[in-house]
């Protein structure tokens, strides 16, 4: 009868180690809540000045879902072209979750830039490489992601 019940304790002890073990694969990863972007691609590598368009696509996470804002007039998508600190876009980004939600979100921007210009008009060509940044509603910014290089031509 001994034995038996030692089997009861050793069997029950057994189910309640196993039960309460936490799961590792349903752990969900943790996100940081300042925007993440990622370079993804870029439609071309060689343009030629004020005739080509850029498409850019980049990544992103952000752990508490303020990216975007609700202000269309607010622009804190930032395209940067390295030759110069004057040749920057801005650009508007929607919100993809209600105000007041904190969810962790992912998405993609696809920026479109209409054209390029040549800094010297006597240049044969010019290589550059774009920096793009963002900020969210909390005034977080991300690291810069940056493109190849690209080369543009007259």
């Amino acid at each position: 009868m001994t034995n038996c019940k030692f089997n009861v304790i050793i069997g029950f002890a057994f189910i309640l180690f196993v039960a309460c073990r936490k799961n590792k694969e349903n752990t969900l990863p943790t996100v940081p809540i300042e925007p993440v972007l990622k370079f993804e691609s870029v439609n071309k590598t060689t343009v030629k000045a004020f005739g080509d368009s850029l498409v850019f696509s980049v990544s992103y996470t952000d752990g508490d879902g303020d990216l975007g804002d609700f202000n269309s007039d607010s622009l804190s998508l930032y395209l940067m072209d390295t030759r110069a600190s004057s040749l920057q876009e801005r650009y508007h980004v929607a919100p993809s979750v209600p105000a007041n939600v904190k969810v962790a979100i992912q998405g993609a921007f696809r920026i479109v830039l209409d054209h390029t210009i040549l800094l010297n008009s006597a240049s044969s060509s010019e290589s550059t490489v774009f920096k793009i940044k963002v900020k969210d509603r909390s005034g977080n910014w991300s690291d810069a992601v940056s493109s190849p290089s690209i080369t543009i031509k007259p």
